[in-house]
């Protein structure tokens, strides 16, 4: 079992909303040559969920309990406020995101604090799984995967909602039009819960273990 810990948009909310439309490939469709290729190109959001990691996915060392681990998050969680975090389409790696349009400070520190308080739960990498993630990144990304477990994080974290895997210039320009007017109509999103996730099994669908409102007092 792997646990994560990520921002999902309650459902009720646009962000939550648009997500559930895109996933789904209902209303309009996915803009894309045919359903096949649509299929290849969102099946890993599709596995993975409408959401942002705010702490990447990662196996309990023994001895830790997912009570534990839900104590854990919900200290973080009263400690933070909610707040909101405008987003615009971007492209990340190779690939189409919602990202912060502006400052991101608040949901940096917020993934900061995810990544120490889980830290002393997390077990650590075999030597087989350490030697393949460590494949393509640079130095200081490889000393963040030996101490967490994950490159991607504090200087190196980017806050990203992956909206499909890498397209072609064509199917990227035709993602693009369908999701600009889009995008550009939705509000800020509303950071207000973080949301523990789990995967059963190696592959397997990652889904929403429970939802633990951010509860922490606004500054005067």
């Amino acid at each position: 079992m792997r646990y994560a810990i990520y921002y999902c948009p309650s459902d009720d909310s646009e962000l939550g909303q648009f997500g559930r439309t895109w996933l789904a490939q209902d209303g309009e469709g996915l803009p894309v040559l045919d359903v096949e290729r649509a299929d290849a190109l969102l099946a890993d959001v599709c596995r993975y969920g409408w959401h942002a990691t705010l702490r990447a996915p990662f196996e309990l060392s023994q001895g830790a309990s997912c009570t534990a681990l839900r104590n854990a998050v919900a200290v973080v969680a009263a400690a933070t406020p909610a707040f909101e975090l405008p987003l615009q389409l971007d492209r990340l790696a190779g690939f189409l995101a919602l990202r912060p349009h502006g400052a991101s400070t608040a949901v940096d520190a917020l993934a900061a604090a995810c990544l120490y308080a889980l830290e002393p739960l997390r077990a650590p990498l075999s030597t087989e799984v350490f030697q393949r993630r460590a494949l393509n990144i640079d130095a200081t990304e490889r000393l963040l995967l030996q101490r967490y477990g994950y490159p991607y994080v504090l200087d190196r974290y980017r806050f990203h909602m992956t909206l499909s895997a890498p397209a072609t210039a064509f199917e990227e320009q035709r993602l693009r039009d369908w999701l600009t007017p889009r995008v550009a109509a939705l509000g800020a999103a509303r950071v207000d819960a973080l949301a523990i996730c789990g995967e059963e099994a190696p592959g397997a669908s990652f889904h929403v273990i429970e939802r633990i409102a951010l509860q922490g007092a606004k500054a005067a």
